[in-house]
């Protein structure tokens, strides 16, 4: 975090009761700086789009939202969805990751059932097997009305010194 980004601003305070969500955008209101979920216990601070409003909460419509709140919709989303894709190649010696580089792109039904898998990096036949039998049918939260697809994931490989890549979070979402 860029920790001159919040330097000058003045928040107007919150009084009364509100859900996690709406005492934040309060806060923030006036700031010029806006919440970026990447799940729905964490945020990061980023400066906001001229005439561009504070992100409102996962249940509204993507279409329905300007570009900056579409974008924090599909962050939150994203956040929650990570863990469990993580947990199910963790599972799999030929999928752990954190030996390999892999890009994948993944349909999410409205159910939240993974529907389609298309690698975009290439692997091995085997690895490609095994990736497709533990995401294929995996049951994830469902996706925000209307969000984009496919999703696309991000799998690196480690340093040999790094922590194992099933301790730690090691796909990345887009």
């Amino acid at each position: 975090m860029d920790n001159t980004l919040a330097e000058g601003k003045h928040s107007p305070g919150v009084h009364g009761s509100f859900d996690k969500t709406d005492a934040l955008q309060k806060l923030l209101a006036g700031t010029g700086l806006i919440a970026s979920y990447s799940s729905d216990q964490a945020f990061t601070l980023k400066l906001a789009e001229p005439g561009a409003t504070v992100a409102r909460t996962v249940g509204e419509r993507p279409e329905s939202l300007g570009v900056e709140e579409n974008q924090a919709v599909i962050e939150q989303y994203a956040g929650k969805i990570q863990k469990p894709i993580e947990s199910t190649l963790c599972q799999f010696d030929d999928t752990r990751p954190g030996t390999y580089r892999l890009a994948v792109q993944i349909w999410i039904a409205a159910s939240g059932r993974i529907e389609r898998i298309r690698p975009l990096t290439p692997i091995d036949s085997q690895r490609d097997y095994e990736i497709r039998h533990a995401l294929n049918g995996l049951v994830l939260a469902s996706p925000p009305s209307g969000m984009p697809q496919p999703i696309t994931l991000l799998l690196l490989p480690r340093h040999a010194n790094d922590a194992s890549a099933c301790a730690t979070a090691s796909p990345y979402v887009h």
